[in-house]
């Protein structure tokens, strides 16, 4: 049966933050910080180590793949077509990683070797522990071959898979030889060449993956972790013991192939360094933070923009959440007590239409967003456009139901005779400073990422 008959195309009205994005300005705000870092860094992609580990393995599987003298054997065969079957790409990515885990657990206390930010790590200790340190590890891409569930999606290869294929290392479907990958390939290998810890670990890998794929009986693709060399163990947690040390020999490689030292996001890149530079400056919000950056002269106008946008952006959506949070205070409360206290914070009835039409006035934001993006950013807009403080709440608890229902959920209140009532926990009476930012636009994952560049630990 084809499973293309069930899944649907990816729906980005549809969040995976549903219990914390309950304005649906998720799809708005990313648009923006992915514009400025373009798919280099995300929630779940923002660590040295990993990113060098993922590319490291793939560089394996590559040399591999493209390798006519090295064939699948018999047990192999069985299950794959050939290497060029996605699921024997999945099994060597699956295997790789479950040998990095087992080899960090293996060696953490004795090799300097820091399992903190690992994937799979609390899985892996737990089985690690349960088999007395010498859990059994198989070759495959199936359930029972995966140290975390659903691997594929959630491992090391999952997570850092869009990053890759945004720089032209590979598709979708892992294939490597793309039109323009060449030189990025090119890269990867010299990086590995000049760096003893992975030339090391490469020769070793390569030689143990070609071995094992090569067996004629299936009960040789499973075995337990004392079974693989000493050495080859040592040499993962040698090449890959800190994101620090990672970033030391990576940084000028990680900095040409992102580009993330360039435009918008070098300007934030260079704000940050000094920041990092002189530990007794204060450290800057956000808003100083892109404030300086707009101020870097090597910016051109496209990239300038990139960062305006945000400026002016990020103030509305803070001031509409600021708002949002006013409502759901109290279990029940009337609408004229929630306008009072947007009131009492400093705020008036001005305050969202001006905020409004300082993004009105920037038509070209809008084409920085999807579909659904655009409307969300134009309903908000309507929304601050309310000539009262009490019908902006109505507008905002309009707009928040139609959110809710768009996903099949329950909306968090109610407005009715007036009266807001909640469906959720109270949230505490917030203070907030006027333009103070909700949103982060992925600040903090580039940051972890570069102090794992400059070798600083977090």
């Amino acid at each position: 049966m084809y499973l293309d008959k069930f899944l649907t195309e990816y729906d980005d009205s549809l969040s995976s933050e549903l219990n914390i994005d309950p304005l649906g300005v998720l799809v708005i705000w990313s648009a923006f910080g992915q514009a400025i870092f373009k798919g280099r860094v995300n929630s779940i992609s923002n660590d040295v180590r990993n990113y060098t580990l993922n590319l490291f393995h793939h560089y394996v599987l590559k040399s591999l793949v493209e390798d006519d003298a090295v064939l699948l054997g018999s047990a192999l065969h069985k299950r794959y077509s050939s290497k060029a079957d996605l699921n024997f790409r999945y099994a060597c990515l699956i295997h790789l990683e479950n040998l990095f885990v087992y080899s960090m657990l293996a060696h953490e206390s004795s090799a300097g070797a820091d399992t903190v930010g690992v994937l799979g790590i609390s899985k892996a200790r737990r089985r690690w522990n349960e088999s007395h340190h010498n859990p059994l590890i198989s070759f495959g891409h199936e359930g029972d071959c995966q140290v975390l569930v659903r691997q594929t999606m959630l491992g090391v290869s999952g997570r850092y898979k869009t990053p890759m294929i945004e720089m032209k290392f590979f598709d979708r479907e892992y294939r490597y030889d793309l039109p323009g990958g060449e030189p990025q390939w090119s890269r990867v290998e010299e990086l590995v060449a000049k760096t003893p810890s992975l030339q090391s670990l490469y020769t070793q890998l390569r030689t143990y993956l070609q071995q094992l794929i090569a067996q004629s009986s299936a009960r040789e693709l499973k075995f337990n972790v004392e079974a693989v060399s000493r050495s080859l163990q040592l040499a993962y947690v040698e090449a890959f013991s800190t994101p620090a040390f990672v970033g030391s020999y990576s940084r000028e490689f990680w900095l040409a192939v992102t580009e993330l030292d360039r435009g918008a996001a070098g300007a934030l890149y260079r704000v940050l360094q000094k920041s990092l530079n002189n530990p007794r400056a204060e450290k800057l919000s956000p808003p100083e933070l892109f404030a300086k950056a707009s101020e870097d002269p090597s910016l051109d106008a496209a990239e300038k923009d990139r960062i305006a946008h945000i400026c002016l952006l990020e103030p509305l959506l803070t001031e509409l959440d600021l708002m949002f949070t006013l409502m759901l205070t109290d279990k029940r409360q009337p609408l004229e007590q929630a306008a009072e206290a947007w009131s009492q914070l400093g705020r008036n009835k001005q305050t969202l239409p001006r905020l409004a039409a300082e993004i009105e006035n920037q038509p070209s934001m809008f084409s920085v967003l999807s579909d659904t993006g655009r409307k969300r950013l134009r309903q908000l807009l309507d929304v601050s456009k309310e000539p009262s403080i009490e019908c902006q709440m109505r507008a905002l608890h309009d707009y928040h139901c139609r959110v809710m229902e768009r996903r099949g959920q329950l909306p968090w209140l109610r407005l009715g005779d007036n009266t807001l009532h909640l469906d959720v926990a109270a949230r505490r009476q917030p203070t907030r400073e006027q333009r103070g930012w909700a949103n982060n636009y992925y600040v903090p994952q580039f940051k972890n990422l570069l102090l794992g560049l400059w070798g600083v630990t977090a």
